[in-house]
């Protein structure tokens, strides 16, 4: 599980995951999170 990277709280769950697929290469999933305990949003690859 990602943390954030402010206050070091685990974050579960993404809100919104996407496919970053450069030319030529193998795709990366890329999931954007939000900390429950600071608010912070953040961006992490996923597996």
């Amino acid at each position: 599980m990602p943390t954030c990277p402010k206050c070091g709280t685990e974050v579960s769950e993404p809100i919104k995951v996407w496919e970053l697929a450069p030319k030529g290469r193998k795709p990366v999933k890329i999931g954007l999170f939000k900390c429950p305990n600071c608010g912070t949003t953040f961006r992490k690859g996923v597996k």
